[in-house]
């Protein structure tokens, strides 16, 4: 038995290659071998203790590490410490502490890995974000602790929506060659938002060389929960089974497994919605029906006949429709659009200033203003962004509960998505206090093309031990996401259906009926006959739009 000797211990960096003291040798792939002294391995590994001590071997295989870990290895036991680890070797490294019981080596290992974990956030690379997925996968599977990968889902899962879903897109990119981990590892970061890994799946199974099932696309369909995805997102639900319906060569047993998935999503649906358990219990709390106010984007048209901007900001602040500083912001931000010559100076944000002192309005979300579109050449909106986010008091950073609809519709089916049929909206709070809580827009379609009978209202349920802000007060928008980014569209002067005087041409919102994507709805009030000439919203069939609810 060898000594009892402290370690980490400084043995001699300078002894590591010496011929009279390595006795030990190591064989790598290829017949490469690597000597190093027994009596320093001994003491920092019980594992070659024994192998050295008792069993009187002289060599080690070691065709699984590489040598650039096994020098790692090596030079840790003999000075104490862990220099040559990087990310390259880690897995080795942090192997070989594993395999030979060099707990404090696996411990610096760890630390090494929680240090890198520690730096990952919305902002990291792919490559930064995978190495710890990836390293975390292996350590489960190879050396069987769970540890690493339970830290990084923890970490990855308190990613915004945007950052974590862009990694699930890139690290499945190539479904068929992914393997069962990375998967699970995606359907535990995802939780409760499938319809991310649907629509992914949507993508995987319509390219043209994909004409059934694979293994890994198999066993993603497996372990969705359809159900759960037809309560987000019921467009993505949607989607997947028209491209299941083209598949071509669909084997009988997934065939099978497709019917069961839509016999346990027709079974269920109605009943997991807002709170309720399959055997009909009530496992939530509701806040009162609350109506959102909506116009027609043609009232907007008063706002146009004012010949300076100093008039129509007056316009807005005196009337009683506009409550709060978000409204009033879409109000000038709308004008701005319409009417390129306005400028806007330092001035016009002083009085916007002292306008919101006096209403004792809010500042609104950083967030908000920072996706808020700017049209084409329209450096005047440009402009007003710049200047309220410059002068302090208008505009709050990081505070503001937010929501984010976890429905998304998409492309042209999108504006009469909208106002042709009735929809509710499920709301996912971007807030962890919050978690209880479930929020709900609701939209009552246009009946008998009169936009009065046009409605939204909006709610909030929680578990009855969940306390959420009382007396909640929100300002509604629309998001897009054009593969990279989102961009705001306001909705405080467009929130029912238009058309103008033919009824032939509807709009929503500043998107008008996929029927007339390429074209300028004139939407015309009276005889003044204004027209609305805001920049083309296109709605391209790979855009993806969603409600956003920020607090008042």
């Amino acid at each position: 038995m060898a000594p009892k000797v402290c370690v980490p211990a400084d043995f001699g960096k300078h002894h590591i290659g010496a011929a009279s003291h390595g006795n030990l040798t190591f064989t790598l792939q290829e017949g490469v071998k690597i000597k190093a002294n027994s009596i320093i391995l001994s003491l920092n590994s019980p594992v070659i203790d024994e192998l050295t001590t008792n069993l009187h071997q002289t060599s080690l295989e070691a065709d699984d590490f590489s040598s650039e870990a096994v020098d790692c290895f090596i030079e840790a036991a003999y000075t104490g410490e862990v220099e040559a680890l990087k990310r390259e070797n880690f897995r080795d490294v942090n192997k070989m502490g594993a395999v030979f019981k060099v707990s404090w080596l696996s411990a610096r290992c760890k630390e090494y890995f929680e240090s890198h974990l520690s730096e990952i956030n919305n902002g990291s690379s792919y490559s930064d974000v995978a190495f710890v997925v990836e390293e975390s996968i292996y350590v489960m599977t190879a050396l069987k602790n769970k540890e690493f990968y339970n830290l990084v889902v923890k970490k990855v899962s308190s990613f915004d929506y945007l950052a974590r879903d862009a990694f699930i897109f890139d690290y499945l990119s190539e479904l068929p060659k992914s393997n069962f981990r990375q998967i699970d590892f995606c359907l535990a970061i995802a939780n409760i938002d499938v319809q991310i890994l649907v629509e992914l799946l949507s993508e995987h199974l319509e390219q043209e060389d994909c004409m059934c099932f694979d293994e890994m696309s198999r066993y993603l369909f497996k372990n969705l929960d359809m159900c759960l995805c037809y309560e987000n997102a019921p467009g993505t639900h949607k989607k997947l089974l028209e491209v299941l319906g083209n598949l071509e060569n669909i084997e009988k047993d997934d065939y099978i497994l497709v019917l069961e998935k839509l016999e346990k999503t027709t079974v269920q649906n109605k009943s997991v919605q807002l709170g309720v358990t399959t055997s009909g219990k009530s496992t939530s709390t509701q806040c009162d029906m609350c109506d959102l106010k909506t116009f027609t984007l043609a009232s907007f048209s008063q706002y146009l006949v004012p010949a300076s901007l100093d008039d129509v900001i007056d316009m807005l602040a005196a009337t009683e429709i506009v409550d709060n500083l978000y409204q009033f912001i879409d109000g000038i931000w709308l004008r701005l659009c319409q009417c390129r010559k306005d400028t806007v100076n330092i001035s016009v944000i002083q009085k916007i200033v002292g306008i919101k002192r006096v209403k004792g309005w809010k500042p609104i979300n950083y967030d908000y203003l920072d996706r808020l579109l700017v049209p084409q050449n329209a450096l005047n909106c440009s402009d007003f962004k710049y200047h309220l986010k410059s002068v302090g008091g208008l505009v709050i950073k990081n505070t503001a509960i937010s929501w984010g609809s976890t429905n998304q519709l998409y492309g042209g089916d999108f504006v009469e998505d909208i106002y042709k049929s009735d929809k509710d909206f499920l709301f996912k709070i971007n807030n962890p206090t919050l978690s209880g809580v479930r929020f709900v827009l609701s939209i009552t379609s246009m009946k008998n093309e009169n936009p009065d009978t046009f409605s939204i209202k909006w709610t909030v349920f929680s578990k009855t031990n969940v306390n959420y802000p009382s007396n909640l007060k929100l300002h509604f928008a629309l998001e897009r996401w054009n593969g990279s980014s989102w961009t705001l569209f306001p909705i405080s002067w467009s929130g029912k259906p238009t058309c103008d005087q033919t009824k032939r041409h509807w709009a929503w919102g500043y998107f008008y009926s996929k029927s007339y994507p390429d074209r300028l709805i004139k939407l015309m009030k009276g005889k003044e006959k204004l027209s609305f000439s805001e920049s083309k919203a296109y709605i391209c069939h790979e855009y993806r739009y969603r409600f956003v609810a920020f607090v008042v």
